[in-house]
């Protein structure tokens, strides 16, 4: 079996093991597909590359041009630019994170990421075209006819060591006075030093150096440090897990110019500063508005990992005088992990203890829920489609949530090793094995919001009016914006808790299906 794949220098097939000492993992499951450097792949060449691509499931109608355009970054990460048969898609998601169109006009145009091309590439893309929005599930394969690819030169994986991130030799001899203490996150650091200068330390290996205002640089930095210039304003914020931390931390007038449209924020905070042109929007990731930000004063851009598939755009930014700040809170495994990315943010402000107060507010939430296990198991999922089930991958975020409100993860035993992936596709007799006699089903709306009662759950599949928990009403629903609330993390574990325990408590994430 051979896939073709057009325009590559195929020199051998690399299977990098990166070790993250800070994340505390290992192997490419340390790092999700949006920017896995090193991931298993042929060699290919730096650049602009060309793949044959097919995509399957759906109805048949929809299609995709091939070749595509495979974009191979200098870390190893690649993105892929998927060009539909219609203009009807408004959205893909690919392992659990949602990708807009990158173009307003022709057949919808997606960038999305992808961690090898030695397998098939699940995802999921919204249509338009019906009566409502629908997800459906699709399959991409690399390579002529579906065939798979084969290395040229040899079998053997390459294993590299990356060295432990929290580096804080400046290059010019200060030394840190203190660091930030953190309890769950484990992808950057604070470090402190004489004079008010900050080191954040981020587990990609970017450093980043705060210096106070009305003081120097200091002489002899490392050239790796990028400076930021306090006090933090007119910001370029395109990372979006990152409005509801700034916003927390009551420092949205940092904020002047958003790579998210308004129609895309979910925090109202947002909302509304973009509806009074307090924030304007500026393009995104990869096409922002270089004028106009220069026009609004723009002095620093706060990215998503996205950042590191352009890295054209990157050095345009940086060319310009705008620092780039590539935040990785999506790489923490932990649920508070997550949330403890404010203090990061609160570092850059000089907030460290309205930071820290947001965050102990949290953990609080978190240690008052009684997280002993009731022995009650929980389904979470949706149904895409095709008719299946598509569920949560054993270890992922969502699943320690549910084992921190005292539940049991039905699906725990799964043994599909899809390292790239956050979530599992289950044909339907096989679901209704595993899961048919749970105790609490929580259907994820975050991915499909079809469904907002018992009939239309069931209606789904036949199958779940035999399900225990349809039959004794304990059937529940995630609020379609759960996904992106980080400074929530203890509510939805605390709603969770709620769920498992049947307390009467009022739920903010979850809603019952009657």
């Amino acid at each position: 079996m051979k896939r073709l794949v057009h325009g590559l220098i195929v020199a051998a097939v690399a299977c990098v093991l990166v070790f993250c000492a800070g994340c505390g993992q290992t192997g490419v499951g340390a790092m999700s597909a949006a920017s896995s450097a090193g991931a298993s792949m042929g060699a290919l060449a730096v650049g602009e590359n060309s793949v044959d691509i097919i995509l399957s499931g759906g109805s048949g109608r929809a299609t995709v041009e091939s070749p595509a355009k495979l974009v191979v970054a200098e870390d190893g990460s690649m993105t892929l630019t998927v060009v539909w048969s219609s203009s009807n898609y408004d959205k893909m998601v690919v392992d659990g994170v949602e990708y807009l169109p990158v173009n307003e006009s022709g057949n919808s145009t997606f960038e999305i990421p992808v961690a090898t091309l030695d397998e098939d590439l699940a995802v999921q893309a919204e249509t338009t075209a019906m009566s409502q929005p629908h997800m459906i599930d699709y399959v991409i394969s690399f390579g002529a006819d579906g065939e798979a690819a084969e290395s040229e030169v040899g079998d053997s994986p390459t294993t590299v060591q990356v060295a432990n991130f929290h580096n804080t030799d400046l290059g010019n001899g200060m030394k840190p006075t203190s660091s930030l203490p953190l309890q769950y996150a484990t992808c950057f650091t604070v470090d402190y030093y004489e004079g008010g200068y900050k080191l954040l330390c981020l587990s990609d290996g970017q450093r980043y150096l705060t210096v106070p205002e009305g003081a120097n640089v200091p002489d002899g930095l490392a050239s790796d440090i990028t400076v930021i210039q306090q006090p933090i304003g007119d910001v370029y914020l395109v990372a979006s897990d990152t409005m509801c931390l700034i916003d927390a931390l009551d420092a949205l007038d940092i904020v002047t110019v958003s790579g998210i449209s308004k129609d895309n924020w979910h925090v109202d905070a947002a909302i509304d500063a973009m509806d009074s042109g307090a924030i304007t929007y500026g393009g995104k990731y990869n096409t922002p508005d270089y004028e106009l930000l220069l026009g609004k004063g723009v002095r620093l851009a706060i990215e998503s990992t996205m950042i590191n598939h352009t890295p054209d755009v990157r050095e345009k930014l940086i060319e310009l005088g705008i620092p780039v700040f590539a935040e990785m809170s999506s790489y923490e495994s932990e649920p508070l992990g997550r949330t403890e990315w404010v203090k990061c943010y609160g570092a850059m402000l000089d907030r460290e203890e309205e930071a820290q107060a947001l965050f102990d507010e949290q953990v609080a939430q978190v240690s008052g829920v009684d997280s002993t296990p009731t022995g009650k198991t929980v389904a979470f999922f949706y149904i895409n489609s095709n008719g299946n089930a598509v569920v949560r991958k054993p270890g992922d975020y969502i699943t320690k949530m549910i084992d921190q409100a005292g539940g049991t993860y039905v699906f725990d035993e799964l043994s599909e090793a899809q390292d790239s992936m956050s979530s599992v596709t289950l044909e339907m007799e096989r679901f209704y094995a595993m899961a048919k006699d749970a105790d609490i089903i929580i259907y994820n709306a975050s991915i499909d919001a079809s469904v907002d009662n018992l009939d239309a759950l069931v209606r789904k599949n036949t199958l779940l009016s035999d399900f225990a928990a349809v039959k004794n009403g304990n059937v529940w629903s995630t609020d379609q914006n759960m996904y992106q609330q980080m400074m929530q993390t203890g509510r939805i574990i605390a709603d969770f808790n709620t769920v498992i325990t049947g307390s009467d408590a009022e739920t903010t994430y979850v809603f019952k299906l009657e």
